[in-house]
């Protein structure tokens, strides 16, 4: 069965949004848009590893009942469970020219606390994964919860279609982006410090370096404004800052080069 007009009109609208969003602070969330209009994902990630080096999450979008889910759930996998994934080890391993679209339900999972970490927790049932091998391997992924339906073969085709654009642009964005200015790539980055920051202290502090206030924080993240200064206060310990120009401080000297700028931890 072939895409309606409708849905052919939905999907290149959201892949010209997708498009003009290369470089900007909206980009994940119109990748978001463009695999929901292929094959109706609810949530993303996108990871990229250069050889040698550690798996970086480049970004994750989506409104699970969870709402800090998409962001710890991928950090988690970067940091914990990667190696477990033998489909996308196998494949990042073939050097397979040209995008590949795989598909893994969480019942297919074995390791129980992979599973339970970045699938049911946010009641996530099945993924297909976009990977391409290039100067570096990225991995992009688009999830459904049990709450809808499972991928159909229409929706895999219209994936397999388009994935090349896919990709592409995120190569594009990745070119386009200034990392230390990027809230994904920042977390990682202060996670990496070896200061034993929890993820939720990390996004905490990466917002106020971006200009947000605690009360747009806590609005954002849907916690309380009491939480958010705890979650500041034990950040600033542990990174050794006593206030918000510390901390700003803290992170010229990353953008600097003068401290080394680490990638998320194995």
């Amino acid at each position: 069965m072939t895409a309606t007009p409708a849905s052919e009109q939905a999907i290149a609208g959201a892949l010209a949004e997708l498009v003009g969003a290369i470089g900007g602070a909206t980009f994940p969330s119109r990748f978001l848009s463009a695999m929901r209009a292929l094959a109706g994902v609810e949530l993303c990630s996108v990871f990229r590893c250069d050889r040698g080096q550690p798996v970086e999450l480049l970004f994750a979008e989506g409104a699970p009942s969870t709402p800090d889910f998409p962001m710890r759930a991928s950090l988690d996998y970067a940091r914990n469970y990667w190696r477990s994934d033998d489909q996308i080890i196998r494949l990042a391993r073939s050097a397979r020219a040209g995008p590949v679209v795989v598909r893994k339900r969480a019942s297919d999972i074995a390791d129980p606390a992979w599973r339970a970490a970045c699938y049911d927790r946010g009641g996530v049932a099945e993924r297909l994964s976009i990977v391409l091998h290039g100067a570096s391997i990225l991995v992009a992924n688009g999830y459904l919860t049990a709450a809808s339906a499972p991928f159909a073969a229409d929706d895999i085709l219209r994936l397999e279609t388009y994935a090349a654009l896919l990709m592409a642009a995120i190569e594009r964005h990745q070119h386009a982006t200034i990392p230390m200015f990027d809230e994904t790539a920042l977390v990682q980055s202060l996670m990496g410090l070896q200061c034993r920051l929890s993820i939720r202290e990390a996004e905490i502090s990466a917002a106020m370096i971006l200009g947000e206030t605690q009360e747009e924080i806590a609005v954002r993240t849907r916690l309380s404004r009491g939480s958010v200064v705890t979650y500041r206060r034990r950040a600033y310990g542990k990174l050794g800052v006593a206030n918000r120009r510390d901390l700003l401080r803290l992170h010229r000297r990353l953008v600097s080069g003068e401290i080394p700028s680490p990638v998320a931890a194995t």
